[in-house]
């Protein structure tokens, strides 16, 4: 009986294990700076849709952003920047890959900051899926419900 309850423990910590190691892996990828190339709509749903990010940020406003992550510190920044865009500007984050957990998949969390890093927006923060991160490219998902239908929001990342 007692060796079982030793493997149990053993299986549990090697299984957290894996995890950790997954999330240190994907802290250690999303390093570097990234353009935001799409933000694409899926859904069954027919229509035309405005989507706004973030802090009310339009689709046209956030495509082709330069987004930068560093890994040491768990920081990062993006660029707004065009004529039709009214919130020109850096914009800084603090961003975290949480480890996994009950089975879901990993996320990105990004909290918003000001130039000393502190939230002014009372520890306000996004959580998207971590659809995919591969070595050239990233793409996050974020569900949202509108009158019943649910409507997921990628966003298309590309590594420069």
């Amino acid at each position: 009986m007692r060796a079982i309850v030793i493997v149990l423990i053993n299986i549990l910590f090697l299984s957290c294990g894996a995890s950790d190691k997954l999330t240190r892996a994907a802290e250690r990828s999303i390093n570097g700076i990234w353009i935001l190339r799409k933000v694409d709509l899926d859904t069954n749903h027919k229509g035309t849709f405005k989507i706004k990010l973030l802090d009310n940020i339009p689709t046209e406003c956030i495509e082709n952003t330069n987004w930068e992550f560093i890994s040491n510190n768990n920081t990062g920044s993006y660029a707004l920047s065009g004529y039709s865009c009214r919130q020109n500007g850096i914009y800084n984050f603090i961003w975290s890959i949480p480890k996994e957990m009950y089975g879901f998949n990993h996320s990105i969390l990004l909290k918003p900051v000001n130039k000393k890093m502190k939230s002014e927006l009372n520890n306000k923060g996004y959580r998207m899926q971590l659809y995919e991160l591969g070595t050239n490219t990233m793409t996050w998902s974020h569900d949202r419900i509108v009158d019943g239908e649910k409507f997921t929001i990628l966003l298309k990342f590309e590594k420069q």
